[in-house]
């Protein structure tokens, strides 16, 4: 078991992290919650080069899926590819810092368990026997 101050420490050391990381959360920019990838596609017809496979594309797709809201799943106006993909950065690096603060709160929470543990004091020393 680790001495107290140590734990002490680390609950303050991860604290700032946590800090670190909602202050990013905090100045995070406008997003899209959605994936931009490229997609290819066949056109029908059976004359073209895609029905050897060569396929057509890439066109630049964008998808969303919400609870409770219809799926969206369609090319992006062209022009809007660049701000889609950085406004979808935006979305997934979001993603990722709410992941990371979760895992500091999992780790601020184990070590305040550490140091409740070490500090308590059995109860039977204030029992009358």
């Amino acid at each position: 078991m680790e001495e107290i101050s140590i734990l002490k420490k680390k609950v303050y050391d991860l604290n700032k992290k946590r800090e670190a990381a909602i202050s990013k959360v905090l100045s995070t920019k406008p997003f899209i919650a959605a994936q931009v990838y490229p997609r290819y596609k066949k056109c029908g017809n059976p004359n073209c080069k895609c029905t050897r496979g060569e396929l057509h594309g890439p066109y630049m797709w964008l998808y969303q899926k919400k609870k409770g809201q219809k799926v969206i799943s369609t090319t992006i106006v062209k022009g809007k590819t660049v701000e889609a993909e950085l406004m979808s950065m935006r979305y997934t690096k979001l993603l990722e810092l709410r992941q990371e603060i979760r895992g500091i709160d999992q780790q601020i929470n184990e070590t305040l368990n550490e140091i409740e543990s070490q500090l308590e004091v059995e109860v039977t020393t204030y029992v009358k026997r």
